[in-house]
């Protein structure tokens, strides 16, 4: 506990020294812990990874720590005994592992963990692509590099994107490691985050499998960083500190001269980048396992569809599949990435959608809540028997979200049992546990979903996958858009076809010209990379520039504004100055949601090969935050 002026502040010890040049230093008030909560390779990573994103250096610290130890309070309270019910992603409720032993490797399986293995052994800082399609048999490459590092008295973290796929990878990890693994998410409590933690810093676990902050697991002997799914969005921290997990992976790898594996069907442009340009090692693994083939994938032209007077939101190929498959006793995933039952509000008379007061979004109308969302800041609302705007009685709910769906599915298969896997219904503790639970246990026919079912789920009974809508995303402003579709459609459709009984995807669009959907429909992972860098470096974006956004939230929109174009009327020619023509300041615009939570926001974008310059120009303070584009 730190005296500051009248304040009274939690610390935290990084460095000790014997003099200082300061003559009014004041004596410390309380030591909470006699021992350092992190160990010392995260502690000196922390002012790299700060720089790095761009946020102040005890923030990333805090992040290094689960809620429960950042409160300025007695070290005897800081870890409570926990609730009574404890989640059942945590290690006192899963059913008791035996042990498995690990399978006969296919040969590339096998290259891959050698590799591995070998840089491992040699104390090598090497960062690796393992680039598989959708059921190669990644996991168990992960599982022989980590039972590598446990043999040589070394641990291991895994990284998963979504809560979603935990349950699943912490199951196949228990039965290889049993009684060695550790859980580390969002879903816990902040009691159970803590006593997970701590038996981490123990050393009591050697496996930690988590989501986006397990990266900073503090694990006293950590000798190998797994990332699956590595293209995965659900790595990008959204608040201060703005960090990425592969970036951090990638640094504390280089720290402690170790092995950093990112797994991916569809790995991100810049990792494609990377490994062609030999910073990143690809291993390749180009069939599936046991030979079973990629599910074939057959596109439907919803204009055509439309054109034939079909409106429901299933075509005929992907009515007949779904038919099928229910009659053979199968299961199937039904993919739409949106939620609730009506994507916008619209008045007929005067045009005008309803939005949100807070955010400039239209608010999205969910049934089972009787009323309208806003996605953003959770302003709700009942739908209006009226129009606000004209008071016109013409009020039309437009578009499909999963909920309507859901409601579609159930009038034309009656006799399916249904769940659904979206935000709205894994909002209780543990429900999406239960979820995937229900549905492995094929105690569903259907499963309606969004992203969150489209990763890492390794379920056989699937034998058909229907991707209602793959336009969701595609014409967004945004230059990732394209492949954040194609990733999609791909990870979505290798759903499809893990057992031995033939699989069909049928996939609905728009725009089947499109090269996101040409290739992901035959699963040209390499095929679309090359369109899409070679689009990227003709446009100037990563991984052929660094970009780092600026934004300026107010809330009155005209002084957010100005702050903006002060920003840019300061950065414009001390940038010059400093880097000549290497740097350039695009802005001041609003940003793509302009209001968010009642603030108004405007945006300056800096792009060039090398941010370094900018480091010193940036703004602090209230209103300004900072997101930097991660270099690989």
């Amino acid at each position: 506990m730190v005296p500051l002026g009248r304040r009274r502040l939690l610390g935290y010890v990084i460095a000790l020294a014997d003099t200082s040049d300061r003559a009014d230093l004041r004596p410390l008030e309380a030591l909470y812990d006699e021992e350092p909560l992190l160990p010392a390779h995260l502690i000196a990573c922390a002012p790299d990874i700060a720089a790095a994103c761009a946020s102040p250096l005890r923030a990333v610290i805090q992040a290094m720590l689960p809620p429960a130890l950042r409160a300025a309070r007695p070290r005897r309270r800081v870890a409570p005994r926990g609730p009574r019910r404890r989640s059942l992603g945590t290690p006192a409720l899963r059913p008791a592992a035996l042990g498995e032993a690990a399978p006969v490797l296919e040969p590339a399986q096998a290259v891959a963990v050698d590799r591995i293995v070998a840089a491992l052994d040699a104390g090598r800082a090497e960062d690796f692509l393992l680039h598989g399609v959708t059921g190669s048999g990644k996991t168990e490459v992960y599982l022989g590099a980590i039972a590598a590092a446990l043999a040589r008295g070394r641990s291991a973290i895994v990284l998963v994107p979504e809560i979603s796929l935990t349950p699943q990878t912490v199951r196949r990890f228990d039965r290889r490691f049993p009684g060695r693994t550790a859980v580390l998410h969002s879903a816990l409590t902040d009691a159970e985050r803590a006593a997970e933690w701590r038996r981490i810093r123990a050393g009591s676990a050697s496996v930690v499998i988590g989501s986006r902050s397990a990266v900073f697991a503090p694990l006293p002997t950590l000798g190998l960083i797994v990332v699956d799914e590595e293209d995965s969005f659900a790595y990008q921290q959204d608040r201060v500190p703005r960090y990425h997990a592969v970036d951090v992976a990638r640094r504390l790898g280089r720290h402690l001269g170790i092995p950093v594996v990112l797994g991916s069907a569809t790995p991100r442009m810049e990792t494609h980048h990377a490994a062609a340009c030999g910073r990143i090692t690809r291993l390749r693994l180009t069939d599936r396992v046991r030979g079973r083939p990629l599910p074939p994938i057959e596109v439907v032209d919803l204009r055509l569809e439309l054109a034939g007077g079909n409106r429901s939101p299933f075509s005929a190929p992907l009515e007949a599949a779904v038919g099928e498959a229910l009659a053979r006793g199968g299961q199937g995933i039904l993919f739409l990435n949106r939620r609730g039952s009506a994507t916008v509000v619209l008045c007929r008379g005067c045009g005008e959608p309803l939005r949100c007061p807070h955010c400039s979004v239209a608010l999205v109308h969910h049934a089972d809540r009787a009323g309208c969302v806003c996605h953003y800041c959770g302003h709700t609302r009942p739908l209006p028997a009226a129009c606000p705007t004209c008071g016109s009685p013409r009020i039309k709910q437009l578009g499909m979200g999963t909920e309507r769906l859901e409601q579609e599915v159930r009038l034309r298969w009656p006799a399916a049992r249904l769940l659904r896997m979206d935000r709205d219904t894994v909002a209780g503790r543990d429900a999406h546990v239960r979820l995937y639970e229900a549905f492995r246990a094929r105690d569903a026919d259907l499963m309606i979903g969004t992203q969150m079912v489209a990763k890492g789920w390794d379920l056989p009974g699937v034998q058909v996958v229907g991707i209602v809508n793959a336009d969701t995303q595609l014409h967004l402003p945004d230059f990732r858009a394209a492949a954040t579709t194609f990733a999609l459609l791909t990870q979505v459709a290798g759903r499809a076809g893990r057992g031995d009984e033939p699989a069909r995807v049928i996939l609905q669009t728009y725009s089947p010209e499109h090269p996101a959907v040409r290739h992901a429909v035959t699963h040209d992972t390499l095929g679309f990379a090359a369109v899409e860098l070679a689009a990227r470096r003709a446009l100037g974006f990563p991984p052929f520039s660094r970009l780092c956004t600026v934004t300026r939230s107010d809330p009155e929109d005209e002084e957010a504004r100005a702050a903006a174009e002060g920003l840019r009327g300061r950065l414009g020619p001390r940038l010059a100055a400093a880097a000549g023509a290497a740097l350039e300041v695009l802005g001041p615009s609003p940003a793509f949601v302009h209001r968010l939570r009642g603030r108004y926001r405007w945006q300056v974008t800096v792009r060039g090969a090398t941010l370094d310059p900018l480091w010193p120009e940036l703004p602090a303070g209230p209103g300004w935050s900072v997101e930097v584009d991660p270099e690989l």
